[in-house]
């Protein structure tokens, strides 16, 4: 039901409240300037962020370290190579910040492209910063890469790998109620993760989703939100589900605070739990909440390109885990 978004997830400060978003912001841009400048083989920011005794690691069980001038000088073979950085993104960053220091937790992903051959890396990073006259400089990192060929492993276990398996003719049978939600209701902790059409596991994230019932009860709207230090707190998908008495099912529509399209579907109560279908667009999508006992549920979607006729199975999974009422 939601798209994938690249998110930071949770932070720790032990900061005031009025200085942790400036922190976050300063230290995300750090960490960005120094990847960049190293695949741009720009070695006046890397003097700048990178001091002379700065050191980093690469491995976990085995470390091979390198100075300050091993680490420009591979920032200039690379760029001698005639490697190019065609993206770099960075998943779940967790930043531990008190007073001129702070560590950076994160998993990154970076694309490199060479003629007509691209690779893809990933692996997680963990940083240190250190503000010197006023400037976060970046005096020690350890990456460590994951295994060719794999972005992540599977990060939630589901009981089958059967995909949503919607029967969209179940949104006839009436079985819905203006009760169909008020499990939900509440604010959830959840981690997301993709799967591609090639079976591989995308970098899963976390987030909060919210479920409030409105009113006399017909109309509950959620919020799903992954975590982001820098985004306000209003910055969300926004759903409203509407209970529709004559067909028992509920309706709903959706939208990203950004703006965009608008996401039409419905929802229904079935024998597994609950089931809907959405349009992004000209992708079909169905998706399935199960597994839902008071503190924790499962949550599925399958997608379609061509109207419902194929489907790629567990194109989205979640786990949601209840932190308040």
């Amino acid at each position: 039901m939601k798209t994938l978004i690249a998110a930071l997830a949770s932070v720790s400060f032990a900061l005031p409240l009025e200085a942790q978003t400036t922190t976050s912001q300063q230290l995300i841009a750090a960490r960005d300037t120094v990847w960049r400048a190293w695949f741009a083989n720009d070695t006046t920011l890397l003097h700048r962020f990178v001091p002379q005794t700065a050191a980093a690691a690469e491995g976990s069980k085995s470390l091979r370290w390198s100075d300050r001038r091993a680490i420009v000088d591979g920032a200039r073979r690379s760029a001698a190579s005639g490697v190019k950085l065609e993206q770099l993104d960075f998943f779940g960053t967790q930043i531990d910040a008190s007073g001129n220091s702070a560590m950076v937790r994160s998993r990154f992903r970076f694309i490199l492209g060479q003629g007509a051959k691209r690779d893809t890396s990933t692996g997680v990073a963990a940083e240190v910063f250190v503000r010197e006259n006023g400037r976060w400089v970046n005096p020690f990192w350890q990456l460590e890469f994951d295994a060719a060929g794999s972005l992540a492993g599977r990060a939630i276990e589901l009981p089958d790998t059967l995909g949503a398996a919607v029967a969209v003719a179940d949104s006839m049978k009436s079985l819905g109620t203006m009760d169909d939600y008020d499990a939900l209701l509440g604010m959830w902790e959840f981690t997301f993760q993709s799967r591609q059409p090639n079976g591989s596991f995308g970098v899963p994230f976390k987030g909060h989703w919210t479920f409030e019932k409105k009113g006399d009860g017909g109309i509950i709207e959620d919020h799903w939100r992954p975590d982001n230090p820098t985004a306000p707190m209003a910055s969300s998908l926004y759903t409203y589900r509407v209970f529709d008495p004559e067909e028992k099912v509920w309706r709903l529509i959706g939208a990203n605070s950004r703006g965009g399209g608008i996401i039409p579907g419905r929802t229904w109560a079935d024998a597994g739990g609950r089931s809907g279908i959405e349009w992004y667009g000209n992708v079909l999508v169905r998706f399935r909440y199960f597994g839902i006992t008071p503190t924790r549920f499962l949550w599925r979607q399958d997608q379609s390109r061509d109207g419902g006729k194929t489907w790629v199975l567990d194109t989205g999974m979640m786990e949601a885990r209840r932190i308040g009422k």
